[in-house]
């Protein structure tokens, strides 16, 4: 877990490094995703309207409660093998907010951001890349099933675990509608992001 943990931080601290040493009028963060939505295809390139991060989450025990304070709920029980044998030790997983710190905001009274939105002025100008045309291959053997496209507007996750897990990868889709997920997007998002612009 730590070491997947470290491509965040490091994430955010480049990213504020550049911030601090340039004069940045906006970052493009790209890299691999993990596609959680099953009308994208290995090869699509996705540039999302928001980001949230789906690493935030509490181990609840079989026996809490849950309150208002998590955003959703993933219950382990549900995905029992075989299916209906009976209670889980492992309990529920309450999904949290980031607590973002800005220096706009009050000393010491983070803001609990869900989503972190893309401008749209940002999101204005990915619109003009959806009609470029992505190639299908590499080289004359080395080709995709079928030829790559560019949407713009989907959500995307980020956590800090590699997801490789059907079930787990649905339940993302269904409960937040993430189409893909990745490992850093949403700290650097976090550095860049202005108080206005969460939700």
């Amino acid at each position: 877990m730590w070491e997947r943990n470290e491509l965040q931080v490091n994430g955010a601290a480049a990213t504020q490094q550049m911030i601090d040493v340039f004069n940045v009028k906006g970052i493009v963060h790209f890299g691999i995703a993990g596609n959680m939505n099953n009308s994208m295809s290995i090869g699509d390139v996705s540039i999302p309207k928001q980001i949230t991060n789906a690493g935030l989450w509490d181990w609840l025990n079989p026996d809490k409660v849950k309150g208002v304070e998590d955003i959703a709920y993933l219950d382990v029980g549900n995905y029992n093998v075989p299916k209906g044998d009976g209670d889980n030790e492992l309990g529920s997983i309450g999904y949290n907010y980031e607590q973002l710190y800005s220096v706009t905001g009050h000393i010491n009274a983070p803001q609990n951001v869900f989503w972190i939105n893309t401008t749209q002025e940002w999101l204005h100008l990915a619109a003009d890349l959806e009609k470029m045309e992505l190639s299908q291959c590499v080289n004359a053997s080395l080709c995709l099933p079928k030829k790559p496209k560019l949407v713009v507007g989907l959500k995307a996750a980020t956590a800090y675990i590699f997801v490789d897990n059907a079930a787990y990868r649905n339940f993302l889709y269904d409960t937040f509608g993430v189409s893909s997920s990745d490992m850093e997007s949403s700290a650097v998002a976090m550095v860049i992001l202005n108080p206005l612009i969460f939700t």
